[in-house]
């Protein structure tokens, strides 16, 4: 924890702008939310790259900051063909999969379920993203709180309630279309907060400069990006890439937040330019944090004595830079640019989560309520589900990092679990005109059974006998989303060959 408060009047000074700007941004549109679409979708009136910086800003969190400085600090950059993956999945998704979600879906990407295969299918998406996405929140909450308080030494709940009160109440006033502007505006800052920073480090703060620094990384092979040796229980290339593809596969092509704008843009045209937008954003970003933790490793092996005794880890090691190496006023700014990418993230949460509660839930169970009803809930749902989440970051704060690790392998797993079959539901709806619902329940609840079985044998929660132990998971954990979704849909698809029966999707309209 800092001792003192690092932050000059400047630094202040461009907090104070920077929070009434986005409050103001994101509240200008308050008037405009009349109806439930309109405050989810904003009519689809959004131009395509406006969506696709908002997508770009919803995939990034306070873990950008603190996660790729981090991990390219304490190790290289192979962890990033992962996110290498993206440009390829990318182009198929608006090639083949936006115009089905924008000719049958008004509001819920588990709508598209439903309409192909029932619905217990669309609950047992929404509830996998529900899930996964509310265990989110609270973890970027919770990093994003001591990343500041080992910055400034400020109060991890007074953050949290701050940080939270402040995004829900932009996001309860100004709906989808607030969300999207400040996201806008947030992810063009957490670019210049990147590119400011790696300046620094290069012409700044050291005095070497720029050539010695990239020296030392270089010699030390800080930027290694493949390893081309096969394992099935080490983390190689493989299994960062197979991790990668289902991975990124489920976000963009059935992850509520992202499937929201893509109704949101006002034609199919503009919803793939904002596919493409998005991409290029997040790869610039991407790389651009992985730079700083690699040059901060070069930085500090030439200035060891600059580093903190206290400093054990990678994560530990940008945010100790931004309180103690930054000028005045751009440690605010950076400061502002680890605002936005936790707000940005948390905004589109909020609405999305409220999104699937009246789609998926009331407007089944209470229907006909008027559109002032409909627009209440969703506004008590984005207070709710925010409240909720601030407090389940004040109680991860409370717990050790190896607890916060646990949260971290807890939320993988209920991802897993409950979300391992949800892509391979939509790819055989969306090409599989034979699957149907008798073929994909039983492949879910399968699906389901084997990856809760690979979790507990792998992770020795549920011990086996010497005569079992054959059936004990023992690969890398990273290769279960994609086992678990090649599984449900092959079987999906046997089964509903064997038995035929179930309701198709609607005819996609001309966009």
């Amino acid at each position: 924890m800092a001792e003192q408060n690092l932050l000059t009047l400047w630094d202040w000074l461009s907090l104070i702008v920077y929070v009434i700007v986005v409050v103001a941004l994101g509240s200008r549109f308050i008037r405009r939310q009349t109806t439930a679409e309109h405050y989810f979708t904003a009519d689809g009136t959004i131009p395509g790259w406006a969506a696709g910086m908002s997508m770009f800003a919803t995939l990034l969190s306070s873990f950008l900051f603190i996660g790729f400085p981090g991990h390219t600090y304490q190790f290289n950059w192979e962890v990033l063909m992962q996110q290498f993956m993206v440009p390829f999945i990318v182009v198929a998704v608006a090639i083949f999969i936006i115009p089905q979600y924008r000719s049958v879906v008004k509001i819920s990407a588990y709508e598209y379920l439903e309409q192909r295969f029932g619905y217990f299918a669309r609950v047992y998406g929404t509830i996998g993203f529900l899930t996964g996405h509310f265990v989110k929140i609270g973890v970027v909450l919770s990093a994003m709180s001591l990343a500041l308080n080992s910055i400034t030494g400020w109060n991890q709940d007074a953050i949290l309630i701050a940080l939270g009160l402040t995004t829900i109440a932009y996001t309860f006033a100004g709906g989808m279309e607030g969300v999207i502007w400040t996201d806008v505006l947030q992810g063009f800052l957490m670019m210049f907060a990147g590119f400011v920073t790696i300046f620094v480090i290069l012409f700044v703060a050291s005095p070497d400069g720029p050539a010695a620094i990239w020296n030392v990384v270089t010699t030390d092979d800080k930027l290694k990006l493949i390893n081309p040796e096969f394992s099935m229980t080490d983390r190689t290339v493989w299994v960062i890439v197979w991790m990668g593809i289902f991975h990124f596969g489920s976000r963009y092509a059935t992850d509520q937040t992202m499937v929201q704008r893509y109704l949101t843009a006002s034609s199919l045209r503009e919803a793939r330019k904002g596919a493409l937008v998005s991409v290029v954003a997040c790869m610039i970003v991407w790389i651009t944090f992985s730079m700083i933790g690699t040059l901060l490793y070069g930085f500090y092996q030439l200035h060891p004595e600059r580093l903190g005794a206290a400093i054990a880890k990678g994560d530990q090691v940008f945010p100790y830079f931004i309180g103690r190496e930054l000028p005045p006023g751009l440690t605010g700014l950076v400061l502002a640019g680890l605002f936005a990418a936790t707000m940005s993230t948390l905004s589109s949460d909020l609405n999305s989560f409220s999104a699937c509660v009246v789609s998926d839930f009331y407007d089944r169970f209470r229907k006909g309520r008027s559109e002032t009803a409909r627009l209440l809930v969703s506004r008590i749902s984005v207070v709710a589900v925010g409240i909720c989440a601030v407090a389940l970051a004040a109680w991860i704060t409370r717990n050790s990092g190896g607890l916060m690790n646990f949260v971290l392998d807890a939320w993988a797993a209920v991802g897993a679990v409950f979300g391992g079959g949800v892509l391979a539901a939509f790819f055989l709806g969306f090409f599989c005109p034979r699957a149907n619902r008798r073929g994909l329940y039983p492949a879910l609840i399968v699906g389901i059974v084997f990856v809760a079985w690979c979790y507990l044998t792998s992770n020795e929660w549920l011990p086996l006998p010497e005569s079992l132990s054959i059936l004990k998971y023992r690969w890398h954990e990273w290769w279960l989303m994609g086992f678990s979704n090649v599984l449900v849909f092959a079987l999906g698809y046997g089964l509903s060959v064997l038995l035929p029966a179930g309701n198709r999707a609607s005819a996609p309209r001309t966009p």
